[in-house]
Protein backbone atom coordinates (compact mmCIF):
# COMPACT_ATOMS: atom_id res chain seq x y z
CA UNK A 1 0.00 0.00 0.00
CA UNK A 2 1.28 3.26 -0.57
CA UNK A 3 2.49 5.47 2.09
CA UNK A 4 0.10 8.36 0.91
CA UNK A 5 -2.76 6.25 1.39
CA UNK A 6 -2.45 4.97 5.10
CA UNK A 7 -4.93 6.44 7.19
CA UNK A 8 -3.37 9.34 9.72
CA UNK A 9 -3.82 9.30 13.58
CA UNK A 10 -6.19 11.47 14.97
CA UNK A 11 -3.21 12.68 17.11
CA UNK A 12 -2.61 15.04 13.35
CA UNK A 13 -6.10 16.64 13.49
CA UNK A 14 -6.57 19.34 16.16
CA UNK A 15 -10.09 18.49 16.21
CA UNK A 16 -9.91 15.36 17.37
CA UNK A 17 -6.60 15.31 19.66
CA UNK A 18 -7.82 14.11 22.87
CA UNK A 19 -8.03 16.19 25.81
CA UNK A 20 -8.70 16.84 29.48
CA UNK A 21 -11.48 18.10 31.03
CA UNK A 22 -9.85 21.53 31.89
CA UNK A 23 -9.52 22.33 28.49
CA UNK A 24 -13.27 22.89 28.32
CA UNK A 25 -13.96 24.88 31.59
CA UNK A 26 -13.23 28.46 29.59
CA UNK A 27 -15.39 27.07 26.93
CA UNK A 28 -18.48 26.23 29.24
CA UNK A 29 -18.72 30.08 31.39
CA UNK A 30 -21.32 31.27 28.71
CA UNK A 31 -24.99 29.71 29.18
CA UNK A 32 -25.57 29.86 32.71
CA UNK A 33 -28.57 32.29 32.22
CA UNK A 34 -30.69 30.20 29.87
CA UNK A 35 -33.77 29.28 30.86
CA UNK A 36 -32.90 25.88 32.12
CA UNK A 37 -29.95 28.27 33.77
CA UNK A 38 -32.20 30.25 35.26
CA UNK A 39 -34.66 27.31 36.77
CA UNK A 40 -31.35 25.67 38.20
CA UNK A 41 -30.34 28.71 40.48
CA UNK A 42 -34.22 29.24 41.44
CA UNK A 43 -34.21 25.48 42.71
CA UNK A 44 -31.00 25.96 44.47
CA UNK A 45 -33.16 29.13 46.10
CA UNK A 46 -36.00 26.99 46.95
CA UNK A 47 -33.74 24.59 48.90
CA UNK A 48 -32.16 27.14 51.07
CA UNK A 49 -35.45 28.73 51.78
CA UNK A 50 -37.24 25.37 52.99
CA UNK A 51 -34.91 24.91 55.44
CA UNK A 52 -34.85 28.87 56.79
CA UNK A 53 -39.02 29.34 56.85
CA UNK A 54 -39.10 25.91 58.19
CA UNK A 55 -37.06 26.72 60.97
CA UNK A 56 -38.18 29.97 61.52
CA UNK A 57 -41.85 28.54 61.79
CA UNK A 58 -41.27 25.84 63.90
CA UNK A 59 -39.74 27.95 66.49
CA UNK A 60 -42.89 30.47 65.92
CA UNK A 61 -45.40 27.56 66.31
CA UNK A 62 -43.61 25.20 68.67
CA UNK A 63 -42.26 27.32 70.76
CA UNK A 64 -44.37 30.72 71.13
CA UNK A 65 -41.53 32.77 69.45
CA UNK A 66 -38.98 33.29 66.38
CA UNK A 67 -35.59 33.92 67.21
CA UNK A 68 -34.83 35.11 64.22
CA UNK A 69 -35.55 38.54 64.02
CA UNK A 70 -33.99 39.66 67.48
CA UNK A 71 -30.92 36.97 67.97
CA UNK A 72 -29.74 35.62 64.77
CA UNK A 73 -26.05 35.53 64.77
CA UNK A 74 -25.53 35.56 68.51
CA UNK A 75 -24.18 32.18 70.17
CA UNK A 76 -26.85 30.19 71.45
CA UNK A 77 -26.19 28.28 75.16
CA UNK A 78 -26.50 24.43 75.86
CA UNK A 79 -29.01 25.54 78.37
CA UNK A 80 -30.53 27.85 75.50
CA UNK A 81 -30.85 24.41 73.35
CA UNK A 82 -32.12 22.14 75.80
CA UNK A 83 -35.08 24.56 76.75
CA UNK A 84 -36.02 24.74 73.42
CA UNK A 85 -36.05 21.24 73.05
CA UNK A 86 -37.77 19.54 75.58
CA UNK A 87 -39.79 22.67 77.41
CA UNK A 88 -40.21 23.96 73.64
CA UNK A 89 -41.68 21.22 72.16
CA UNK A 90 -39.54 21.31 69.30
CA UNK A 91 -39.04 17.59 69.51
CA UNK A 92 -42.33 16.73 68.85
CA UNK A 93 -42.54 19.13 65.48
CA UNK A 94 -39.47 17.94 63.36
CA UNK A 95 -40.74 18.92 59.96
CA UNK A 96 -43.51 21.11 58.49
CA UNK A 97 -44.92 22.45 55.22
CA UNK A 98 -42.11 24.85 54.19
CA UNK A 99 -39.41 22.24 55.30
CA UNK A 100 -40.58 19.19 53.11
CA UNK A 101 -42.79 21.20 50.54
CA UNK A 102 -39.96 23.86 49.63
CA UNK A 103 -36.70 21.46 49.86
CA UNK A 104 -38.60 18.63 47.57
CA UNK A 105 -39.89 21.22 45.07
CA UNK A 106 -36.22 22.87 44.29
CA UNK A 107 -34.31 19.51 44.18
CA UNK A 108 -36.93 18.32 41.64
CA UNK A 109 -36.15 21.68 39.70
CA UNK A 110 -32.51 21.25 40.24
CA UNK A 111 -31.95 17.94 39.06
CA UNK A 112 -34.69 17.95 35.90
CA UNK A 113 -33.17 21.59 34.98
CA UNK A 114 -29.53 20.40 35.25
CA UNK A 115 -30.57 17.51 32.88
CA UNK A 116 -32.24 19.56 30.36
CA UNK A 117 -29.14 21.67 30.68
CA UNK A 118 -26.99 19.23 30.16
CA UNK A 119 -28.61 17.40 27.62
CA UNK A 120 -29.14 20.89 25.42
CA UNK A 121 -25.11 21.55 25.73
CA UNK A 122 -24.48 17.74 24.84
CA UNK A 123 -26.77 18.24 21.59
CA UNK A 124 -28.79 15.60 23.52
CA UNK A 125 -32.64 14.80 23.96
CA UNK A 126 -33.70 14.83 27.73
CA UNK A 127 -35.75 11.85 28.58
CA UNK A 128 -36.66 10.62 31.72
CA UNK A 129 -35.02 7.36 30.83
CA UNK A 130 -31.69 7.99 30.24
CA UNK A 131 -31.68 10.05 34.01
CA UNK A 132 -33.24 7.14 35.73
CA UNK A 133 -31.25 4.84 34.21
CA UNK A 134 -28.33 6.35 34.42
CA UNK A 135 -28.43 6.83 38.39
CA UNK A 136 -28.62 2.48 38.11
CA UNK A 137 -25.43 2.63 36.23
CA UNK A 138 -23.74 4.62 38.72
CA UNK A 139 -24.99 2.02 41.62
CA UNK A 140 -23.02 -0.78 39.33
CA UNK A 141 -19.71 1.64 38.35
CA UNK A 142 -19.48 4.12 40.86
CA UNK A 143 -20.46 3.23 44.12
CA UNK A 144 -17.79 0.94 45.04
CA UNK A 145 -14.90 2.04 43.87
CA UNK A 146 -15.57 5.74 44.86
CA UNK A 147 -16.70 5.14 48.09
CA UNK A 148 -13.88 2.70 48.97
CA UNK A 149 -11.62 5.64 48.12
CA UNK A 150 -13.18 8.35 49.92
CA UNK A 151 -13.27 5.72 52.95
CA UNK A 152 -9.74 5.36 52.83
CA UNK A 153 -8.93 8.86 52.42
CA UNK A 154 -11.54 9.71 55.65
CA UNK A 155 -10.01 6.76 57.44
CA UNK A 156 -6.19 7.96 56.61
CA UNK A 157 -7.46 11.86 57.78
CA UNK A 158 -9.12 10.38 61.52
CA UNK A 159 -5.67 8.89 61.60
CA UNK A 160 -3.89 12.18 61.21
CA UNK A 161 -5.80 14.14 64.09
CA UNK A 162 -5.54 11.28 66.38
CA UNK A 163 -1.76 12.10 66.27
CA UNK A 164 -2.03 14.71 68.80
CA UNK A 165 -0.63 17.51 66.28
CA UNK A 166 -3.04 20.67 65.92
CA UNK A 167 -2.14 21.11 62.55
CA UNK A 168 -2.78 18.15 61.81
CA UNK A 169 -5.80 18.02 63.57
CA UNK A 170 -7.32 20.60 61.65
CA UNK A 171 -6.43 19.47 58.06
CA UNK A 172 -8.46 16.29 59.37
CA UNK A 173 -11.39 18.59 60.92
CA UNK A 174 -12.06 20.24 57.45
CA UNK A 175 -10.80 17.03 55.70
CA UNK A 176 -13.01 14.60 56.59
CA UNK A 177 -16.39 16.03 55.80
CA UNK A 178 -14.64 18.03 52.63
CA UNK A 179 -13.87 14.29 51.00
CA UNK A 180 -17.61 12.89 51.80
CA UNK A 181 -19.10 15.97 49.84
CA UNK A 182 -16.66 15.44 47.32
CA UNK A 183 -17.66 11.99 47.29
CA UNK A 184 -20.93 13.23 46.66
CA UNK A 185 -19.74 15.63 43.69
CA UNK A 186 -17.79 12.47 41.69
CA UNK A 187 -20.89 10.55 41.98
CA UNK A 188 -22.57 13.24 40.23
CA UNK A 189 -19.83 13.29 37.28
CA UNK A 190 -20.22 9.59 37.17
CA UNK A 191 -24.15 9.57 36.76
CA UNK A 192 -23.60 12.37 34.55
CA UNK A 193 -21.41 10.70 32.27
CA UNK A 194 -24.08 7.34 32.03
CA UNK A 195 -27.12 9.30 31.65
CA UNK A 196 -25.89 11.72 28.77
CA UNK A 197 -24.38 7.57 27.55
CA UNK A 198 -27.94 6.36 27.87
CA UNK A 199 -29.50 9.59 25.70
CA UNK A 200 -27.16 8.83 23.12
CA UNK A 201 -28.30 5.15 22.71
CA UNK A 202 -26.22 1.80 23.29
CA UNK A 203 -25.00 1.56 19.70
CA UNK A 204 -21.85 -0.29 21.04
CA UNK A 205 -23.71 -2.65 23.76
CA UNK A 206 -24.30 -2.36 27.53
CA UNK A 207 -21.04 -3.36 28.58
CA UNK A 208 -19.08 -0.65 26.63
CA UNK A 209 -21.40 1.87 27.81
CA UNK A 210 -20.62 1.12 31.48
CA UNK A 211 -16.77 0.95 30.55
CA UNK A 212 -16.93 4.42 28.82
CA UNK A 213 -18.87 6.40 30.93
CA UNK A 214 -16.21 4.36 33.81
CA UNK A 215 -12.91 5.39 32.35
CA UNK A 216 -14.59 9.07 31.06
CA UNK A 217 -14.35 9.71 35.07
CA UNK A 218 -11.13 7.28 36.01
CA UNK A 219 -8.75 7.96 33.21
CA UNK A 220 -8.67 11.95 34.63
CA UNK A 221 -8.29 10.88 38.23
CA UNK A 222 -6.54 14.02 39.12
CA UNK A 223 -8.15 16.58 36.96
CA UNK A 224 -11.92 15.43 37.85
CA UNK A 225 -10.49 15.16 41.32
CA UNK A 226 -9.54 18.33 42.01
CA UNK A 227 -12.88 19.89 40.54
CA UNK A 228 -15.06 17.40 42.57
CA UNK A 229 -13.17 18.78 45.47
CA UNK A 230 -12.81 22.33 44.42
CA UNK A 231 -16.49 22.71 43.64
CA UNK A 232 -17.62 21.01 47.02
CA UNK A 233 -15.32 23.26 49.05
CA UNK A 234 -15.88 26.31 46.91
CA UNK A 235 -19.96 25.55 47.05
CA UNK A 236 -19.51 25.16 50.87
CA UNK A 237 -17.30 28.12 51.80
CA UNK A 238 -19.86 31.14 50.34
CA UNK A 239 -22.75 30.09 52.72
CA UNK A 240 -20.44 29.41 55.36
CA UNK A 241 -19.00 33.42 54.88
CA UNK A 242 -22.17 34.77 55.18
CA UNK A 243 -23.57 32.80 58.07
CA UNK A 244 -19.78 33.92 59.74
CA UNK A 245 -20.69 37.38 59.03
CA UNK A 246 -24.12 37.09 60.52
CA UNK A 247 -22.71 35.41 63.93
CA UNK A 248 -19.69 38.55 64.06
CA UNK A 249 -22.56 41.29 63.70
CA UNK A 250 -25.90 39.75 65.71
CA UNK A 251 -29.13 40.19 64.74
CA UNK A 252 -30.25 43.23 66.10
CA UNK A 253 -32.63 44.46 63.86
CA UNK A 254 -35.18 43.00 61.31
CA UNK A 255 -33.03 45.31 58.80
CA UNK A 256 -29.95 42.83 59.39
CA UNK A 257 -32.07 39.76 59.44
CA UNK A 258 -33.11 40.18 55.69
CA UNK A 259 -29.50 41.41 54.82
CA UNK A 260 -28.45 38.15 56.05
CA UNK A 261 -31.12 36.33 53.88
CA UNK A 262 -30.69 38.11 51.18
CA UNK A 263 -26.91 37.47 50.95
CA UNK A 264 -27.55 33.72 51.53
CA UNK A 265 -30.07 33.79 48.76
CA UNK A 266 -27.43 35.77 46.11
CA UNK A 267 -24.73 32.93 47.72
CA UNK A 268 -26.71 30.21 46.82
CA UNK A 269 -27.71 31.17 42.94
CA UNK A 270 -24.16 31.97 42.47
CA UNK A 271 -23.82 27.84 43.56
CA UNK A 272 -26.73 26.97 41.46
CA UNK A 273 -24.42 28.70 38.82
CA UNK A 274 -21.08 27.02 39.48
CA UNK A 275 -22.73 23.44 39.08
CA UNK A 276 -24.57 24.98 35.73
CA UNK A 277 -20.76 25.58 34.77
CA UNK A 278 -19.88 21.88 35.72
CA UNK A 279 -22.84 20.77 33.83
CA UNK A 280 -21.89 22.54 30.90
CA UNK A 281 -17.99 21.61 30.99
CA UNK A 282 -19.21 17.96 31.85
CA UNK A 283 -21.17 18.10 28.29
CA UNK A 284 -18.65 19.50 26.69
CA UNK A 285 -16.07 16.46 27.48
CA UNK A 286 -18.31 13.85 26.36
CA UNK A 287 -19.19 15.56 23.18
CA UNK A 288 -15.34 15.59 22.56
CA UNK A 289 -14.78 12.04 24.43
CA UNK A 290 -17.25 10.57 21.64
CA UNK A 291 -15.85 11.83 18.77
CA UNK A 292 -12.28 10.49 19.83
CA UNK A 293 -13.74 7.14 20.35
CA UNK A 294 -15.45 7.51 17.22
CA UNK A 295 -12.47 8.02 15.22
CA UNK A 296 -10.61 5.42 16.62
CA UNK A 297 -13.11 3.19 15.92
CA UNK A 298 -12.99 4.39 12.21
CA UNK A 299 -9.33 4.32 12.29
CA UNK A 300 -8.79 0.97 13.37
CA UNK A 301 -11.83 -0.43 10.40
CA UNK A 302 -9.55 1.63 7.81
CA UNK A 303 -6.53 0.08 9.04
CA UNK A 304 -8.21 -3.29 9.17
CA UNK A 305 -9.90 -2.82 5.16
CA UNK A 306 -6.77 -1.17 4.10
CA UNK A 307 -5.10 -4.70 5.43
CA UNK A 308 -6.80 -6.86 3.44
CA UNK A 309 -7.33 -5.05 0.28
Amino acid sequence: MDSSERPSTIHTEEALAPRAPWHFLRASLPGGFTRWGWGLMGGWMLVLLGPALGWAGHLRRAAGWSALPSHWGESLTTRDIWELWENGGLQHRLTNSPTVHLLGLGMVIVLWCGWRMQAESAELKARLGPWLLGALDTVLIGFLPLGALTWAIASILGQLGGSGLDFLGWIAFFGRPLAWMALVAALNLQWWFCRMGRAAGLSRGYLAHLGDSFLRLWLHPIQWGLVSVGGAALRSLLPFLVLLLAWRMGGGTTFRVWLFLGLQLLVTGLNGWLMGWLLRTTARFWNHDVAVREARVALKESVREAQIS
